[in-house]
């Protein structure tokens, strides 16, 4: 029997179905999918979805795993790794060229049920997890600034549409938009980091314990870590301008002094209890807060 390759609207797997059969549920995401719908023509999609399932079948795999990408995220190695994800990912957007924009909606529905499979597959249950912490970093440094910076028009509704979804789906870890150059001038900054800023807007040296003491945390114990290096290199990209952009505000001082009283103090309190995991947390939620808040 001869069959016709189509991908799933919704996770973006290729599925092979009899010539004659209108309605199949995909074997992957078990959603229901109407196919003559999918392939024909409408007002909206004259082209009868051919440039989605172009798009689709066109994705690479190794776009959702990041597996070299998380071994050469560093100052030296950044700038080629992100070209190489780029030119891995520009197919599949240079097929959405043209298309509708509830086609640009699908197709940042398939990443997202990709991106959540592949963490299923690996077995990150929990958002809190120092793996979905790394998976998200990758999301952040690699995918969303590929997506910002394509010169295909419709990335940019896809990019629009893909953070509305992962947003929904995890609300407590967002993600926003951000391009390459912000992130690759991270690595360049030599600004004053956020906990430094707080404490020398209260009045105390560099030197003093409480920095010493998170330095020694850092350097000890989350370096130590299997997701350690990972999140030292998102603070040292990061921290400078969310630093920056609180010291334009009028009320830097107090936006410092709350950020002391509720995130760093506490961190400290923990390192100096053991209780290094909870410095972790608590840490890592205040990064992404102050990522949504202050980076655009």
């Amino acid at each position: 029997m001869d069959f016709r390759s189509i991908h799933c609207p919704y996770c973006g797997l290729e599925l092979h179905v009899p010539p004659h059969v209108e309605q199949v549920v995909c074997m992957y995401c078990a959603r229901p999918i109407d196919v003559k719908e999918l392939l024909s023509p409408s007002p909206a999609e004259p082209d009868g979805g051919c440039h989605l399932q172009d798009a689709l079948s066109l994705l690479n795999p190794t776009l959702f795993r990041f597996e070299q990408e998380q071994k050469h995220f560093n100052r030296t190695d950044y700038q080629e790794s992100f070209s190489d994800y780029s030119a891995r990912f520009h197919p599949a957007l240079q097929a959405l060229h043209g298309a509708a924009q509830e086609d640009c909606v699908a197709f940042a529905n398939a990443l997202v049920s990709r991106m959540v499979d592949t963490l299923e597959a690996d077995r990150v249950r929990s958002s809190r997890s120092s793996a979905f912490f790394s998976y998200r970093m990758m999301l952040a440094v690699y995918l969303i600034p590929a997506l910002h910076d394509s010169e295909v028009p419709e990335a940019a509704a896809v990019l629009e549409a893909f953070l509305k979804l992962w947003n929904e789906r995890y609300p407590k870890e967002p993600l926003k938009t951000v391009g390459y150059d912000t992130i690759n001038d991270g690595w360049k900054k030599k600004g004053c980091y956020i906990t430094s800023a707080a404490t020398r807007t209260l009045g105390l040296p560099d030197d003093c314990a409480e920095l010493q003491t998170l330095r020694n945390f850092r350097d000890n114990w989350l370096l130590r870590q299997p997701y350690g290096p990972l999140m030292v290199q998102e603070y040292y990209i990061f921290a400078p301008s969310i630093a920056e952009t609180i010291d334009a505000q009028p009320n830097a001082a107090s936006i410092y002094a709350k950020l002391w009283q509720e995130d760093i103090l506490p961190c400290m309190q923990e390192v100096c209890t053991g209780e290094n995991h909870s410095c972790f947390q608590r840490y890592a939620s205040m990064m992404l807060r102050l990522e949504t808040q202050y980076l655009a």
